[in-house]
């Protein structure tokens, strides 16, 4: 079984790129404000500040629009690089609203699929029906 999605349809996966992204634009302007203070270089700054922060913005938009696989072959959810047995995954919690399943894992492992995103109802229904059928 195979499904894609874009950050840009999914309001939960669009949430979390956005906040990625304004933390960025964050730490830059700080870095910023401290380098105009301590070093007095307002001008060159300002102009490292601004590209830095198109491509921070540029990045962003590639992310948002940038197509995602997810698959399931034999025991195995993958989303490239990450990767999660069947028999890890000890539950899943659903949210229908934002076509997002978060899945409970036995032991917490850091690359690991740990959420679904969906773009399209019938793709998140068939998912729900085999992790129904499998995880019961």
């Amino acid at each position: 079984m195979i499904w894609s999605y874009r950050a840009v349809n999914n309001r939960i996966a669009r949430k979390k790129w956005l906040a990625l992204s304004s933390t960025l634009i964050g730490v830059g302007l700080i870095y910023t404000i401290f380098r105009i203070l301590y070093s007095g270089k307002l001008v060159s700054s300002l102009a490292i500040f601004t590209i830095f922060a198109l491509m921070v913005f540029l990045y962003t938009i590639i992310t948002l629009g940038k197509v995602r696989y997810y698959f399931i072959e034999e025991n195995e959810i993958v989303y490239k690089p990450f990767k999660t047995k069947i028999e890890d995954v000890e539950g899943y919690e659903v949210d229908r609203e934002n076509m997002v399943i978060k899945l409970k894992l036995k032991k917490p492992k850091v690359f690991a699929v740990k959420t679904l995103y969906f773009d399209k109802e019938e793709e998140f229904e068939d998912v729900l029906r085999f992790l129904k059928r499998v995880l019961g």
